[in-house]
């Protein structure tokens, strides 16, 4: 299940970013903060390499940035709500302020991609967004993600 890769210190609530750019560092410090075998400045780099190949926004205010890196042997996600919506130059050209970062291992691609496509398919559905945007606190968030993954269970 999804929901056990992401723990609660790996949610962000109201965070405060200006930009883009900054959003991204932030993302690269938290998570070089709760994974030590993260280091931030490469994350940054990765992600921005990302960015580059294309727009990591996914649509109605959603973005998942993403890094394949060395030094990691397992999955790691970084979930945020940021306080203020940001722009992301989205093709749909809305504000982004629902971002889930997704780090994987240079050793396995397939995962990588899974990941993606799986907290994809989570915070897209239905009215999984709005849900998250009401989220106040690392434990409502993570109850959200969790519905979801018992009621596609079902």
């Amino acid at each position: 299940m999804l929901s056990n890769i992401l723990k609660p210190e790996q949610t962000l609530i109201n965070l405060n970013v200006k930009n883009k750019r900054h959003l991204f560092q932030e993302l690269s410090t938290r998570s070089s903060l709760l994974n030590k075998n993260i280091k931030d400045k490469m994350l940054y780099n990765e992600i921005v390499k990302r960015e580059r190949l294309g727009n990591t926004s996914i649509g109605n205010g959603i973005a998942m940035p993403s890094a394949i890196i060395k030094n990691i042997t397992k999955p790691f996600v970084l979930f945020s709500l940021l306080a203020k919506p940001i722009n992301y130059n989205s093709d749909d050209n809305k504000d982004v302020d629902i971002v889930c970062l997704v780090v994987t291992p240079d050793s396995s691609n397939s995962k990588h991609l899974y990941f993606l496509s799986s907290f994809s398919r989570i915070i897209k559905n239905g009215n999984i967004p709005n849900e998250l945007r009401g989220c106040d606190s690392s434990d409502s968030l993570l109850a959200v993600i969790t519905n979801y993954n018992l009621s596609s269970a079902a």
